[in-house]
């Protein structure tokens, strides 16, 4: 799967140091790589030959646009790119899994409901880039990823727009002969009807293990595509009728994608039941593999120039991850790739005697692709966890560029909007504030709400005039009705980080008159340092509580009097967890409880521990927990989700069995209308608030959750995108 690095290959890319070959074409070769936060990535790159074309360039940038409509769900998820680049490079999520063509070959003919589940979800894949009149115009079984959570769509590289042609001359087939439509074998334009037939091919390969038209040269591929009847030898005989109709000459004959999904009927619950046992065995080998790949790059050829100058070896990555390890890197992106690796082995374990969920969970009553919108947006900024900000009728996201939506449809609001760095904006869950945005180098520090109609910033209400708006490390913490709460400073100025001569802040200023409240002062930083001083804050009645960071990056709990600023208590968060999972507040009008691995309820005026949960197995990890209503949920190791009494630490229900990864625990549960969401191997999990039964799982992307409760919608917030499901 892996191959080594040539001698004259580059050692990086971007951010990407490149560990290891996965393959190559007359266009360019893809290699596994990985940033020096941990993130692993499939980065594909141009050869120099091709990247002197000013239009090769374009299909660079047009296959990363593709990729990024088809999102993170139906394809591989976009990290990076840089078109412009001497060696122009596209780097997106590794898929943990085989290619179609891959996977029959070592399984043969898939069954008939896996190949219908198949067929769904890949109708959806494509209805995702329909949706914004993009074809994909070469789908074929090796652009396909199998994985436990389902079929991913990769390689969008001559993907366009409906209508073109511009990358395409007149006449000429653009695509793989075995699996293009009749129109693009004749060089006609490729419509959603094309990918519709293209698809049919792939569900006939999956359930016979040949393509509709056979094998042979291209001439003779493509003259059997225009007028020969597709062999369909091999495909179950209720299936024949419905790839027929997809298979038409005519395009205006064949069923859309929504139609296609009906005729296939595939909505399976758990897409890995499906799977064939060496199948899911082989998603699961090349999942530990991503973390067992070493550099290693072949030796130049003897009196080669580099011979005597090129390292034969690199640093590598350990050659083992524990599960414990894998704990305090899953909050952020960085192991963003491992998490289909580790669904696949949370159900090859419930597989081979594990015992059986009987949560309650029930056939879904929905399709498997829960999605109702989705929005490109950016979380580039590792130094805070990605978070949006929640208002009626309003959803703020994005670290920078802060994007106003319709939490309903996720079309934008905000046409220009002044808000700009996320971590300047708070809300009190009524209106919005910033701290000052225009990062005037000479002018002070100002407070302002902002029109959540259109994202212009009014009049500033406040104004520190010892302050400095310019500093980078600002950050407006939270806010009330009465307060808005900052850390901010003053001192030289720079492009980023922190200055020796800077002096911090901890403040107050009343949302009423603007006047400051209080302020008290902070840590100084190590020259250049770019940790913030915060990674999360919540006011709750008359306690400040923050999730302070050390300048070497531990997280510490900190309570303040909210009145005056004086500090009540504080502890560290000591835990396995990321520090963006440890940053996690979950707080109510009594207690405090820590997201370090630990359930327990910690008073707010003192920081004594009121009570501890051990549950099931003395010495188990918790998730980070949230507090709704007087219960407190959290997912417990080994066991699944349980709610307690907030007050009394007492159990209320717990969930039977469930396989938990260490994934699962790297988030908070998340309270909706009826039911309460957590992740969960086959999906995110929807659990009766109640009773705890799970009443069905989402076909839902790896990402952060948050409830937009008014908007009936459950809010996912990745790197590159935010996206929204059904909230119940």
């Amino acid at each position: 799967m892996f191959s080594p690095l040539a001698h004259d290959d580059p050692h990086s890319l971007g951010p990407y140091r490149l560990i290891a070959r996965l393959g190559g074409g007359g266009m360019g070769t893809v290699y596994l790589a990985r940033s020096a936060t941990g993130r692993t990535a499939a980065l594909k790159t141009m050869h120099a030959r091709i990247a002197t074309d000013p239009a090769s360039r374009t299909r660079l940038r047009l296959e990363t646009d593709a990729a990024r409509v088809i999102g993170p769900v139906h394809g591989a998820r976009v990290f990076d790119a840089d078109p412009h680049a001497e060696t122009p490079w596209l780097a997106t999520e590794y898929v943990l899994g085989p290619p179609l063509d891959d996977a029959v070959a070592l399984t043969g003919p898939l069954p008939e409901p896996t190949v219908r589940a198949l067929g769904t979800l890949l109708c959806a894949a494509l209805a995702q880039l329909h949706a914004s009149e993009v074809v994909h115009r070469d789908l074929k079984p090796s652009n396909i990823m199998v994985t436990a959570d389902g079929p991913k769509v990769i390689d969008l590289g001559i993907a366009r727009a409906i209508g073109d042609d511009r990358l395409t001359r007149t006449g000429t087939a653009a695509g793989t002969p075995a699996f293009m439509s009749p129109e693009q074998a004749t060089g006609q334009e490729h419509t959603s009807a094309g990918d519709v037939f293209a698809l049919a091919g792939v569900l006939t390969y999956a359930a016979a293990g040949h393509g509709p038209f056979g094998t042979g040269q291209h001439a003779d591929l493509m003259y059997r595509v225009r007028h020969a009847e597709p062999d369909l030898t091999g495909v179950p005989a209720a299936l024949v009728p419905v790839l027929i109709a997809c298979l038409g000459k005519d395009p205006a004959t064949r069923p859309t994608t929504t139609e296609l999904a009906d005729r296939l009927n595939g909505g399976q619950r758990d897409f890995s039941a499906g799977l064939p046992e060496p199948l899911l065995l082989e998603i699961a080998r090349r999942a530990g593999s991503v973390w067992h790949a070493r550099t290693h790059r072949l030796p130049a050829p003897v009196h080669h120039a580099l011979a005597e100058t090129v390292p034969v070896g690199e640093p590598t990555s350990p050659s083992t991850l524990s599960r414990r390890k894998l704990l305090k890197f899953g909050g952020s992106s960085a192991f963003a790739a491992a998490a289909v690796g580790a669904g696949a082995w949370a159900w090859l374990g419930r597989r081979e005697g594990s015992p059986p969920d009987d949560s309650g969970a029930k056939s879904p009553e929905k399709p498997a692709w829960d999605l109702v919108w989705q929005a490109e947006t950016s979380y580039t900024d590792p130094r805070v966890p990605p978070a949006p900000l929640v208002l009626d009728g309003l959803l703020l996201v994005g670290e920078h560029g802060v994007q106003g939506l319709d939490p309903v449809t996720g079309e934008a609001k905000w046409p220009d909007p002044e808000v700009y760095f996320m971590r300047r904006t708070a809300t009190d869950g009524k209106k919005l504030y910033a701290a000052d945005h225009t990062l005037d180098e000479a002018g002070p520090l100002t407070v302002a709400t902002v029109d959540p109609a259109t994202g212009k910033i009014d009049a500033p209400f406040g104004e520190i005039k010892d302050l400095r708006a310019a500093l980078h490390e600002t950050q407006l913490l939270c806010a009330t009705r009465e307060a808005v709460f900052l850390a901010a400073g003053r001192g030289p100025d720079t492009d980023s980080g922190f200055h020796k001569d800077q002096t911090w802040f901890l403040l107050a200023v009343d949302t009423r008159t603007g006047k400051e409240l209080w302020r008290v002062p902070l840590p100084a930083r190590p020259h250049g340092s770019e940790r913030l001083h915060f990674l999360s804050a919540r006011a709750v009645g008359e306690y400040l509580v923050l999730v302070q960071q050390s300048a070497d990056g531990e997280p510490r709990l900190a309570v303040h009097d909210a009145q005056t600023g004086k500090a009540l208590w504080n502890r560290p968060l000591d835990g396995e967890q990321s520090p963006f999972s440890r940053a996690h507040l979950a707080v109510d009008d009594r207690y405090v409880y820590p997201s370090a691995g630990e359930l327990v309820a910690l008073g707010l005026a003192d920081g004594r521990e009121a009570w501890r949960f051990e549950g099931r197995t003395p010495g188990a990890l918790f998730s980070p927990a949230t507090v709704d209503d007087g219960v407190v949920y959290a997912v417990e190791e080994g066991r699944g989700m349980v709610a307690l009494d907030a007050a009394s630490g007492t159990e209320r229900w717990a969930e039977k069995n469930r396989v938990v990864t260490a994934e699962d625990l790297d988030t908070p549960p998340v309270v909706g209308i009826a039911h309460v969401y957590s992740k969960g191997a086959s999906g995110l999990m929807a659990s009766d608030m109640r009773t705890g039964a799970v009443s069905r799982p989402f076909k839902a992307a790896k990402a952060r959750y948050f409830a937009h409760v008014s908007a009936k919608r459950l809010i996912a917030i990745g790197d590159e995108y935010t996206a929204a499901y059904p909230l119940a």
